[in-house]
């Protein structure tokens, strides 16, 4: 089976109201030897005030962590050895927390934080971004991957958001594990600094029909799981139904008024399917 990836991001209508930025990116891929989407949902309030930012430097730290020529081809050769893969994509996420962190690092010594930017970020907060300490955390941001290949597929994740898969029969799975630290208005980050003790993986040799990954602006706009999946299954009818440019248009279409109906947060969406 072939595979096609697509990635939407829209503001959210509580963002156009507030005049804030979107904070949310996200990139698609589609190679000879793999198919990407990744999902980056920078973090709300006043302490993030360049998660706009962070968000941007992820869906950059994934590309260029995923130029290494060795990675696709070596875990498919050690696709069955559990320990070996596990190990790689531990790997992989130590390159993309440290490739993400360098951006950060440059772009702060390029453009010091400023008093305006200050201003409404809380007192502790402000003190310790003054003395350049914790800069990272203004950037702070989630981050959802999903990468397949003729032979196997991966997912890595940190933060809120879902990582949806569906089987040849129509079956809904959600592989990579909840992280239990995110709850409420929390959510874990790759700002972090024990970020990568808060990653989560998923890697499987059992290809399926189509993957979805999504900032917590779509899971925020359905109450139950069952929900989200019935949204899922009208995107897979609409790209069967429309074609790819019916259901592309459809879907920009439908976001931002998703958004305004529901969660009112920024929206991200990763999609690859079996063509």
């Amino acid at each position: 089976m072939k595979y096609k990836a697509y990635n939407f991001t829209v503001m959210g209508a509580s963002h156009k109201k507030a005049k804030k930025p979107c904070q949310d990116a996200s990139v698609s891929i589609n190679k000879d030897d793999y198919i990407l989407t990744a999902v980056c949902d920078g973090h709300g309030g006043e302490d993030y005030f360049r998660s706009d930012r962070g968000s941007e430097f992820a869906v950059k730290a994934v590309r260029r962590c995923m130029n290494d020529e060795n990675i696709i081809p070596m875990l498919a050769f050690y696709a069955e050895d559990d320990v070996r893969v596990n190990e790689m994509l531990l790997q992989l996420e130590k390159s993309i927390i440290c490739e993400w962190n360098e951006l950060v690092e440059k772009d702060y010594a390029e453009d010091p934080f400023t008093e305006e930017e200050l201003e409404n970020v809380n007192p502790r907060m402000r003190f310790r971004y003054a003395i350049g300490e914790k800069i990272e955390c203004a950037y702070g941001t989630t981050m959802l991957v999903n990468v397949i290949t003729e032979n196997y597929w991966f997912g890595i994740h940190i933060g809120d958001g879902e990582c949806v898969t569906v089987d040849d029969e129509g079956n809904f799975f959600h592989p990579i594990p909840h992280d239990d630290n995110c709850v409420f208005n929390y959510t874990t980050s790759i700002c972090d600094r024990t970020a990568i003790y808060n990653m989560r993986h998923h890697f499987s040799t059992t290809l399926p029909k189509a993957l979805f990954i999504a900032s917590d602006g779509v899971d925020n706009c359905f109450a139950t799981h069952d929900r989200l999946h019935d949204f899922y299954s009208m995107i897979m009818r609409s790209f069967e139904s429309s074609g790819e440019l019916g259901a592309i248009v459809e879907l920009l279409d439908y976001l931002p008024t998703m958004s305004k109906k529901g969660s009112g947060d920024d929206i991200s969406l990763g999609i690859i399917l079996g063509v």
